[in-house]
C-alpha cells in the first residue's frame, strides 16, 4: 500500500471543507483565474491609455482622488485599477503554463529514470544535479538575457528551471514503488512497461506532484515578477505586476500607490495558492492523519 493514496472525492470534499486554508486558497485563486480570464469585465479603462493631467493621483479613499481611478494612476496618468486587472492575465498565464510544462517535462524525465535506471537515469540526474548547482534566479536571468523579452521566452525560462524538482521526486516515488507487489505481479501477469507505468506508477505520484506543482505556481509568479521588475520579462507596453511595481520604486515617497497596489496583489495571488498547497498537502498526505 502506497503513502499517498488516490482519495474518494466525497471524501476529498468532507476533509476539503475543513481545511480553512484550501478554501480561502481555491476562491482566491478562484477568482484571480476569473479576472485573469475577462480583465475587461471589471474595469471599462484601456490600461495603456495615457492622461499627463492626471498622472499620480492617488486612491480615491485619500485626498484628491476621485471614482474614475479607484486606485489612482501611475507617472503617465494610467489607471492602476485597469493595468492592475490586466497584468494578472500575464502572472496567471505564465504561472499555470510553466507549472505544466515543467511539470510533464520533469515527471516523464524522472519516471524514466527511476523505472529504468541505467545510463539513461544517470544521465538525467546528473544533468538535473548540474542545473541545481545553479543559483535558480541567475539561471533564469541569464536564460532571459539571451532569448530576450517576450511572454513565450518567460515561460519556457521559468519551465527550463522548474523540471528538476519534478525529476526527483518522481524518480524517488518509482523507486520506493517500482518493488511493491502489485507492481511486481502486474510484471508477472505480463503487462508491458508503458501500461505498468501509466496504470501502476503514475497514479501512485500524483499527489505529491500535485502539491508540488501548486507551491510551485507561486514560485513561478513571483519569478516572472522578478524579470519584469528587472526589465528582462514580457515587453514593456504589456502591463505585469513586476513591471509596475519597478515603475513606482523612484517615486515611492510621494506616490506610494504606484508600486504599494501591484505589490498587494502579487502578494495576495502567492498567499492564496500557498494556502491552497497547504491545504491539498494536508488533505491528501495521508502520513499528516497517521
Amino acid at each position: 500500500m502506497t503513502v499517498f493514496r488516490t482519495v474518494r472525492m466525497p471524501r476529498f470534499l468532507r476533509r476539503s471543507l475543513r481545511s480553512p486554508r484550501l478554501a480561502v486558497g481555491a476562491i482566491g485563486l478562484l477568482i484571480f483565474l476569473i479576472v485573469a480570464i475577462a480583465p475587461g469585465a471589471f474595469t471599462s479603462q484601456n490600461p495603456a491609455t495615457q492622461n499627463l493631467r492626471a498622472r499620480f493621483q492617488p486612491p480615491v479613499w485619500l485626498e484628491e482622488g476621485t471614482a474614475g481611478n479607484p486606485l489612482g494612476t501611475d507617472r503617465l496618468g494610467r489607471d492602476l485599477w485597469s493595468r492592475t486587472l490586466y497584468a494578472s492575465r500575464v502572472s496567471i498565464t505564465v504561472g499555470l503554463s510553466s507549472v505544466l510544462i515543467s511539470g510533464l517535462v520533469g515527471v516523464a524525465l524522472g519516471v524514466i529514470a527511476g523505472y529504468f535506471s541505467g545510463l539513461a537515469g544517470t544521465i538525467i540526474m546528473r544533468i538535473a544535479d548540474v542545473q541545481l548547482g545553479i543559483p535558480p534566479l541567475l539561471l533564469v536571468i541569464a536564460v532571459a538575457g539571451i532569448l530576450g523579452p517576450s511572454l513565450r521566452n518567460v515561460i519556457i525560462i521559468l519551465a527550463i528551471s522548474g523540471w528538476v524538482i519534478y525529476a526527483r521526486t518522481a524518480r524517488g516515488l518509482v523507486l520506493s514503488l517500482k518493488e511493491n507487489d502489485f507492481i511486481q505481479g502486474a510484471r508477472a501477469l505480463g503487462a508491458s512497461h508503458f501500461r505498468v507505468i501509466v496504470k501502476h506508477l503514475v497514479p501512485n505520484i500524483l499527489v505529491p506532484l500535485t502539491v508540488i506543482a501548486s507551491q510551485q505556481m507561486a514560485l513561478m509568479i513571483l519569478r516572472e515578477s522578478t524579470l519584469s521588475f528587472l526589465g528582462i520579462g514580457v515587453p514593456p507596453d504589456i502591463p505585469t505586476w513586476g513591471s509596475m511595481i519597478a515603475d513606482g520604486r523612484v517615486v515611492i515617497e510621494y506616490a506610494w500607490w504606484v508600486s504599494a497596489i501591484p505589490g498587494l496583489a502579487l502578494l495576495t495571488a502567492v498567499l492564496c495558492i500557498n494556502f491552497l498547497g497547504d491545504g491539498l498537502r494536508d488533505v491528501l498526505d495521508q502520513r499528516l492523519r497517521m
